[in-house]
């Protein structure tokens, strides 16, 4: 690797600093029935350390690939998303890798790509073609990076099922960027990384009063309102609940709510923030809870019934 490819790569890492943790969201801090490992299976560079029962993140190891991000079921991993968002507007839904060859809007890694990103994408932008480099030979996000983002842009089309995406090797054309004002708009974003830990989102990444969900949530129900129709993922309750409060502790994303109505207590199910990681699924007690695919007519009603009755003495 040469003096220019060192530079390079110190100046991507300086605009993308590890991703932020929100420990709750995080189904380890959530001491699901099974745990999850899902961030330390995806790292290719044994960057994440489990070992504390909570999420670690070794500034050394990590390249930024996204791919911990990208499949972290609870939302518990996030990079800022409006960056991203305004690479593929610019870009007219055409992104290509760091490492790829050829010009146009770029991204450090193809693993930034997250389900909800993706979908919003499609649903905005129209067929998206992203082109990505050697990655068997890539030492920022390596040979798995291809199957990953396939299982992203699948669990996208949930949100969006006329997603369309061409993932190539292909370069892609566009205007020629010179060296010297490549490396000034690298170091003034990363003046501004160091700066702010969180750039300015775009409008349609900041919440409306009281809201609080994730941004990659609620990209997904942006894509979802303009999806002619979806597969959100939830769960059903079957016969037999004891009404515990076990599927509400559990839940990384407080999609479950767990209250009282006189004598009775009510199950409810907000399915925008479900991300169908299925914690309650497999830490319920009677094991009465099975995943289901909800529609456009559930997800618009924003609340649904699971169960009520008296709960089991």
């Amino acid at each position: 690797m040469g003096l220019w490819d060192n530079l390079l790569e110190l100046a991507l890492k300086l605009t993308d600093p590890t991703p932020r943790f929100s420990p709750e969201r995080c189904l380890l801090e959530r001491h699901a029935v099974g745990g999850c490992s899902a961030c330390a299976d995806a790292c290719p560079h044994q960057a994440v350390d489990l070992s504390g029962y909570t999420v670690e993140i070794d500034d050394a190891h990590c390249t930024g690939c996204g791919l911990c991000v990208q499949v972290c079921p609870g939302v518990a991993l996030e990079y800022p998303l409006g960056p991203l968002q305004e690479a593929l507007a610019k870009g007219r839904g055409r992104l290509t890798c760091s490492r790829a060859p050829g010009q146009g809007e770029e991204v450090l890694c193809l693993g930034r790509l997250t389900p909800g990103l993706l979908a919003w994408a499609g649903s905005r932008l129209g067929s998206l073609t992203l082109a990505r480099g050697d990655c068997d030979g890539c030492k920022i996000g390596g040979p798995e990076v291809p199957r990953r983002l396939e299982a992203a842009i699948r669990e996208a089309r949930r949100y969006y099922p006329e997603l369309e995406v061409e993932v190539t090797t292909e370069p892609l054309e566009g205007p020629a960027v010179g060296r010297r004002e490549l490396f000034r708009g690298l170091f003034q974003s990363a003046r501004r990384v160091a700066a702010e830990a969180l750039p300015e989102p775009p409008p349609e990444l900041v919440p409306e009063e009281g809201e609080t969900l994730p941004a990659e949530l609620r990209l997904r129900r942006l894509a979802a309102e303009r999806a002619s129709e979806v597969r959100w993922p939830g769960v059903r309750v079957e016969e037999g609940c004891t009404l515990c409060p076990v599927c509400q502790n559990v839940c990384p994303t407080s999609a479950i709510r767990r209250f009282r109505e006189g004598e009775e207590r009510v199950l409810e199910l907000e399915l925008a923030r479900c991300t169908g990681c299925n914690a309650c699924v497999e830490s319920c007690p009677p094991q009465v809870m099975e995943p289901a695919d909800y529609g456009k007519e559930e997800l618009s009603s924003g609340v649904l019934e699971l169960f009520r009755g008296v709960p089991w003495d």
